[in-house]
């Protein structure tokens, strides 16, 4: 995917933010999202986690996002924000929280114009010699696992383009580097038990590792899955897609991923309430 803007997730002091200017005036939209997901396993009838995203996504200015999720022995909640401008979001923060019976771990990010300036993990992970360093480099025109939840539409004539599935996530979550390349398999026309109806775009997703993977981990096992879609699905009300479903082979069956709600609404909001930044020639994040 070709994108304008870099984000990485991050936990940093205020001043490694973008320099804002606020304005005070006229109204702007402000559309609150949210989405309800369950996960399953194809072959079986009962789910094994549930999740929820909520987004608030200005025309310009300061965007959230969060999540949480539980499943069989998990939990996972986490945090993102940082500024839309000219349908790119910017990345400035982000918090992940992940807990099951072994250990509970936060992982907190900032980041700067697509590139990380700060990162913590507690507890740190584990040493093993087999783990690929991660090099500056590798936190430079990336994007945080919460914000790539969100994804400009890249299609002019529509959500259901072929066009909206040519982009590439590359994400940093604090302590692996991963690409997520889509390309475009097919459009379906989609249902949701409440919110959206209508086209959504599915893409071939494919995984690539890049640094703080183990060299025979299962990141090279989801290197060489063949199998993963992801059903993009437009934010209505703004120029943002989000996924509708994902899904993948794994040894048990075919994991599902799939959208219950998938709502929006606008709200009018005051400029003086938002944050908008002056253009700025350097490159980011591929979304």
């Amino acid at each position: 995917m070709r994108t304008k803007a870099a984000g990485i997730p991050a936990r940093a002091p205020l001043g490694v933010l973008l320099a804002a200017l606020v304005v005070p005036g006229s109204a702007l939209a402000n559309t609150e999202f949210n989405a309800r997901y369950t996960v399953r396993l194809a072959v079986l009838p009962f789910t094994f986690a549930t999740g929820v995203v909520k987004a608030v996504l200005p025309d310009s200015g300061r965007y959230t996002v969060d999540f949480d999720a539980k499943g069989m022995g998990f939990t996972m909640t986490g945090k993102a924000s940082g500024l839309v401008q000219a349908n790119v979001l910017w990345p400035s923060t982000s918090v992940t929280t992940s807990s099951d019976s072994n250990v509970s771990r936060t992982i907190s990010i900032a980041l700067q114009r697509g590139r990380v300036r700060q990162e913590a993990v507690h507890p740190p992970l584990p040493y093993r010699p087999d783990r690929v360093p991660v090099q500056p480099e590798h936190k430079r025109g990336v994007t945080d696992p919460i914000s790539a939840v969100l994804m400009p539409q890249l299609s002019k004539s529509g959500p259901g383009e072929p066009g909206n599935c040519d982009r590439t996530l590359p994400v940093f979550e604090g302590t692996e580097r991963f690409d997520i390349r889509m390309t475009y398999l097919r459009t379906e026309i989609v249902k949701t038990l409440k919110g959206y109806e209508g086209p959504a775009v599915v893409c071939r997703a494919s995984y690539k590792a890049i640094a703080g993977h183990r060299e025979q981990g299962s990141a090279k096992s989801m290197e060489k899955n063949r199998t993963i879609e992801a059903w993009l699905a437009p934010i209505e009300g703004t120029q943002m897609m989000a996924p509708w479903r994902v899904s993948f082979a794994t040894g048990f069956g075919m994991l599902v991923l799939e959208a219950s709600e998938f709502t929006s609404s606008s709200a009018a909001t005051k400029k003086s309430d938002t944050v908008s930044v002056q253009p700025v020639s350097e490159s980011g994040t591929a979304r």
